[in-house]
């Protein structure tokens, strides 16, 4: 944001534009001691996650659906008004860049009973479909004031070109049952509930009011008066004269650790740019994302953030990929702010894990003239770069934003600048290490491309900010005995019982060797508000050989298998880590025959047991199995159906070991209980890979 530097011939000017409110929030002037002077940068590589709903596009489904459904429409809403104020708003000190305005629902608030429209599928699932159409909105924000769905049911949030931005179960996002989609694209936002039959009397939705995005795309800035803007809707930022990141050898940690955001607060939706922070603690890959006061410094707000990255070119002039394709991150725990520095740091709800860069810091405060650089999303545009000196000539914004706390600096004509839309992205010295991140602009008439001489860019001293962040960033979080196993060639050998340990990165790999032919069953069990964790059983090559990737707190995976060695992965899917327990049990399947079963009372026999030894063991055999009441061995033919005691079986069975310890038909393969596929415990899901029989 900008900010009127300090013009002396006009007094009183600075009553009116200079107001900093001091928040009730962690105060960040305490002197640093003993603060390391840099912390190095660190990337992770992309990882391949097991997702429980798809990204992108609805698989299988047929616009026509959505076009064809019922709709709540809003009245057309005159946006010049809020342009005006905007175009004022963009020029003032510590304000966000506003984007989008909150719109209540018209009439009443919406629900499943009083709106959309319910249709039975041919599977027997029941569908509710909704669309909710701003007239003039480039994208949507959908809030929920009440949601919490039975089991068995999911919600769909979809936007324009079905463009999918979020599926929820339960009480939706993170349990809370209450909450801000992330935004959708388009005019229309389109809902779609499908659950069983008896769960729709227990569907309780309630949407109270969309955010109605009219700055496009989702927050183009406006071009000063007497300069065009550039030419491609899909750059959004106002002036000509921005650089990317690729054209000037911008380190690639610095580079990917910085975000564009966009958040809720005040009755709207704001746009501000931010970065990842790296922490000493080499086990973990905590999100840490550090922006501006000004932009997020309430709970409500860091909960309501929905983070873009890697919305850049892939090379000097590359093209600049869509909004809705790049990944995103939804939502954080607010832990440190203050206006002293102008400073927000936050824990991402979820540790990034698509190849993002950690930024290098440092409490090392930058010389006058030594160059410095920042990266940004201007106007929520692509990722931009800017260079030039710091300065402490005069005038500046002296002594409501003193030396003390902020660090300012000119940018060089032709490498760059900044604007509405930059707020919170970070600055970096020549060692492409944070010492800052951006508050706003000081000047003397408005910034343009021709006249950097005129203003100076003003960032928050992140020095002056570490006491607040220190106990953060490095603080250890101890892993369990079996690190460091986070690969597959670092598998750690563990034996059978409950082991108790830590996920504090993304990955942890065990191996478990057979010396006779087994099953294999591997439970873990964690708390979802901390993490969300797959289980997958593979060959010693890493192929998979079961899958267990739910929704609750606990997955299973198992299978009968030859001699040999075996791996474990348990993987982060979601979450900050945590501790989890696992527990493995091996049951050996070189086993004799049963014996013959008791006979039941009244003289009458029934086998309890199904057993026989396949010719493939470990793999699944599909069969149909009779059981048949010795009494009336043949069903009578005159009869349309079997008596009472007299019943069929048909499933998936497979050869465990002694009927003693396990019996393949009970509890888990008894008649009218689960089918196949279904054996994994309540609320789970399980699949097995593409492939097996």
């Amino acid at each position: 944001m900008r900010l009127n530097r300090m013009v002396p011939a006009v007094p009183g000017i600075l009553a009116s534009l200079f107001l900093i409110v001091e928040p009730a929030s962690v105060d960040a002037q305490v002197a640093v001691q003993s603060a390391p002077s840099g912390v190095a940068p660190r990337r992770i590589a992309q990882v391949t996650k097991l997702r429980g709903s798809p990204d992108g596009r609805l698989a299988g489904r047929k616009q026509a659906r959505w076009i064809d459904g019922p709709a709540v429409q809003w009245d057309r809403f005159d946006v010049a008004a809020l342009i005006a104020e905007d175009r004022q708003r963009d020029l003032q000190p510590g304000v966000p860049m506003r984007v989008g305005i909150h719109r209540p629902v018209p009439v009443r608030p919406i629900t499943t009973q009083n709106e959309g429209q319910w249709e039975r599928l041919a599977d027997g699932m029941w569908r509710w479909r909704l669309q909710l159409d701003v007239p003039g909105a480039v994208a949507l924000r959908v809030h929920f004031s009440g949601f919490d769905l039975p089991p068995g049911g999911r919600l769909t949030v979809a936007g324009a070109g079905q463009s999918l931005v979020a599926v929820y179960t339960d009480k939706g996002f993170r349990n809370q049952g209450a909450f801000w989609t992330p935004p959708t694209v388009g005019k229309v936002a389109y809902l779609e509930y499908v659950g069983p039959a008896d769960s729709v009397p227990a569907v309780m939705l309630q949407i109270d009011e969309i955010s109605h995005f009219y700055r496009g795309p989702w927050g183009a800035a406006l071009p000063p008066i007497g300069e065009e803007a550039e030419g491609a809707a899909s750059q959004a930022a106002a002036l000509l004269c921005h650089q990317d990141p690729n054209c000037h050898g911008a380190d690639p940690n610095a580079r990917d650790a910085v975000a564009r955001i966009v958040f809720s607060a005040g009755g709207g939706s704001f746009l501000c740019s931010g970065a990842l922070l790296n922490d000493l603690d080499d086990n973990t890959f905590a999100g840490y994302f550090l922006t501006a006061n000004h932009c997020i410094s309430s709970s409500f707000s860091a909960n309501s953030m929905t983070v873009y990255w890697f919305y850049q070119t892939a090379e000097c002039g590359g093209a600049v990929p869509s909004l809705s394709s790049v990944p995103r991150s939804n939502g954080a725990q607010l832990l440190a702010t203050s206006a002293n520095t102008d400073f927000t740091l936050m824990r991402l709800y979820d540790d990034p894990h698509d190849g993002q860069g950690f930024a290098a810091w440092t409490t090392s405060a930058p010389g006058n003239g030594n160059t410095v650089m920042g990266i940004h999303h201007p106007g929520g545009s692509y990722k931009r770069y800017a260079e030039g000196p710091v300065t402490s000539a005069q005038p500046i914004c002296n002594p409501i934003l003193p030396l003390s706390r902020f660090i300012y600096n000119d940018w060089t004509p032709g490498k760059g600048v900044t604007e509405g839309g930059s707020s919170g992205s970070p600055l970096f010295n020549s060692n492409w290490e944070v010492i800052g991140q951006l508050y706003g602009v000081c000047f003397f008439s408005t910034p343009r491309c021709s006249n950097p001489e005129d203003y100076n860019n003003v960032y928050g001293r992140f020095d002056g900010s570490y006491a607040a962040m220190a106990s953060f960033l490095t603080s250890i979080t101890p892993d369990d005995a079996f690190e460091d196993n986070d690969a597959l060639t670092t598998a750690a050998a563990i034996s059978p019982g409950t082991h108790e340990l830590q996920l504090v990165d993304f990955d942890d790999y065990f191996s478990v060797t057979l010396t006779e032919p087994s099953e294999i069953t591997a439970t873990v069990t964690f708390d979802p508000s901390e993490v969300d964790i797959d289980l997958r059983l593979l060959s010693a090559g890493g192929i998979a050989l079961d899958i267990s990737s739910g929704t609750g707190s606990t997955e299973t995976v198992s299978a009968a298998l030859g001699l040999g060695t075996y791996i474990l992965h348990a993987s982060r899917d979601g979450g900050q880590g945590g501790g989890y327990s696992l527990e493995l049990t091996l049951l050996p399947t070189d086993c004799p025959l049963p014996s013959p079963p008791d006979p039941e009372p009244a003289g009458v026999s029934k086998n309890r047991f199904l057993s026989f030894i396949p010719g493939n063991p470990g793999r699944s055999t599909a069969i149909s199995v009779e059981f048949v009441s010795l009494q009336n061995p043949v069903p009578p033919n005159d009869e349309p159906s079997p008596p009472p005691d007299f019943s069929a079986f048909e499933g998936v069975v497979r050869w465990v070991g002694p009927p003693e310890t396990f019996s393949p038909i009970s509890p888990r393969f008894q008649r009218n209980q689960r089918g196949p596929g279904e054996n994994r415990g309540p609320g789970k899901k399980s699949r097995r890979p593409a492939g097996r029989p």
